[in-house]
């Protein structure tokens, strides 16, 4: 497309997605002033993000019910009024948290919560409309107008992604509305290494001064650390401006739904049964608040981390369904543990040791030296 006045971006992750544009006008001025959402609401904890979870609430009809933290959030409310059953019998209501991206293909159907298949190109087709509609709607509250033909449109997908992977990404877009005309799909490493070009030095934390990402013949490394996967490749900087893969992208699943994936499996240990995937049907609106209480705890540990680590949890909700399987509360159940010396429950908090937190990233780092 020639001459776009807007080019948006879309990042349709595993975990997470969301959107970024910059204008003509902004680009040939200051290249990197790029805008981005900044308010995705995520109902009871504002998480510090400028995407929303890639979910989403079909009605009986299949049309879109709700979109990323709205969505699990309806969802939750559903279940709150026990209107859930009679609800996702007649609608959907799909997470691609755990899919394997890289393997999807125009074939393939997505199963929901209670196991009713949809075509995934559907379901990518209307995630991705969601997003360009929330865009459309931010600019008509700024008072912006423009036609939809003189938006670029842009998909970024990992550098690992097949050719069939990336068709399927176009057959969804054009669900989304989005023409092959308006559409260019990028490779994730590919754009961050060109913005990395117009990146000051001082930007640049930790780099030595004396080295230039434009300059002729700098290598450099690009590491995408996605909610699904880690993809790594290396670039050169030609003197004609042109940039040269010397490493082909590579990658695996070890994001941060592994880290997330091991927490889970932490309490199933403890309990000695699918505790979390128990209170995800029960209780869809306390898994929710678990799920997000735990990513905040995520972003914050680090190599460094000491003593306990404290998060809120959905007590009274869990004591309730460790009785019915177990006939004890979760407390007892830690005690009868190999954990007993590293969790404890104080009210309605947890305090687990930060070793235990940081060896639920073990096998995630470990996959990635492979």
């Amino acid at each position: 497309m020639a001459n776009p006045l807007m080019v948006v971006a879309i990042d349709f992750g595993t975990t997470y997605s969301g959107y970024a544009f910059s204008t003509r006008s902004d680009f040939f001025r200051e290249p990197l002033k790029i805008h981005a959402n900044q308010a995705w609401n995520s109902g009871k904890k504002q998480l510090l993000s400028l995407k929303t979870p890639t979910c989403l609430l079909l009605g009986k009809n299949k049309e879109t019910v709700a979109f990323g933290y709205e969505a699990e959030d309806a969802y939750a409310e559903l279940v709150l009024d026990n209107k859930h059953k009679k609800s996702i019998k007649k609608g959907f209501i799909i997470n691609t948290k755990y899919l394997v991206l890289h393997d999807v293909n125009c074939e393939m159907e997505i199963a929901d919560i209670v196991g009713k298949k949809m075509l995934a190109t559907e379901v990518f087709g209307k995630s991705i409309k969601a997003l360009s509609d929330h865009f459309v709607d931010l600019l008509k509250t700024e008072g912006a107008s423009i036609e939809w033909s003189e938006i670029q449109w842009v998909l970024t997908v990992p550098a690992i992604w097949s050719d069939k992977a990336k068709q399927f990404m176009r057959t969804s877009a054009e669900v989304a509305d989005i023409q092959g005309g308006n559409l260019l799909i990028a490779l994730e490493p590919e754009a961050a290494s060109i913005y990395c070009q117009y990146l000051p030095n001082e930007k640049l934390t930790g780099k030595d001064n004396s080295v230039n990402l434009g300059d002729d013949g700098v290598i450099y490394m690009i590491v995408d650390l996605g909610g699904g996967t880690a993809d790594l490749t290396v670039h050169e900087k030609h003197k004609d401006g042109s940039i040269k893969e010397l490493c082909r992208a590579n990658g695996e699943d070890c994001g941060g739904t592994s880290v997330d994936a091991a927490f889970i499996r932490l309490f199933d240990k403890i309990s000695g049964f699918a505790m979390i995937n128990k209170l995800k049907k029960d209780d869809p609106s306390s898994y929710l608040d678990l799920t997000r209480e735990f990513e905040t705890v995520k972003r914050k540990i680090d190599s460094s981390s000491t003593g306990k680590v404290n998060f809120c949890i959905p007590l009274s909700t869990i004591n309730s369904i460790c009785k019915k399987q177990k006939r004890c509360e979760l407390e007892e159940l830690i005690q009868k543990s190999s954990f007993k010396n590293k969790i404890l429950i104080r009210g309605d908090k947890i305090r687990i040791d930060a070793d235990l937190i940081k060896s639920l990233f073990a096998k995630p780092i470990e996959k990635s030296q492979l």
